[in-house]
């Protein structure tokens, strides 16, 4: 069953240092899966991005903390400097983008708005 996406996105954008952290610090994950979930923690924002204004109305706050979640997630990433710009040619990163955007279809739209509206109130 697939989890909901206030369950997915809240917990991979808006605890997503916290999540890093404890990934990171658990040895048995390999470079690469530590770098996919930092993949799947940005795909879901850049849904997120990409619905919200929709929802909730275009809002500088809300593109900040977009932002601010994009970096703090490149900053996890291991092994090379890593670009939002240069994820969206990578073919892992599309692969778990297409699934974010199926993830949305299934969801409600007072689901997603609520999501929007914590990434509205997110606070470092």
């Amino acid at each position: 069953m697939r989890t909901s996406f206030i369950s997915r996105f809240c917990l991979f954008t808006l605890t997503a240092i916290t999540l890093s952290q404890m990934a990171f610090a658990n040895e048995a994950l390999s470079q690469a899966e530590r770098n996919a979930l930092v993949k799947e923690d940005i795909a879901g924002t850049q849904v997120l991005s990409e619905v919200c204004p929709t929802l909730i109305g275009k809002n500088a706050t809300f593109e900040q903390n977009i932002q601010k979640l994009i970096q703090t997630n490149l900053k996890a990433y291991s092994g090379q400097n890593m670009t939002f710009a240069a994820l969206q040619n990578d073919a892992e990163y599309k692969s778990l983008l297409a699934d974010a955007h199926q993830t949305l279809k299934e969801t409600s739209t007072d689901e997603q708005k609520t999501v929007c509206e914590d990434v509205l109130s997110y606070q470092e």
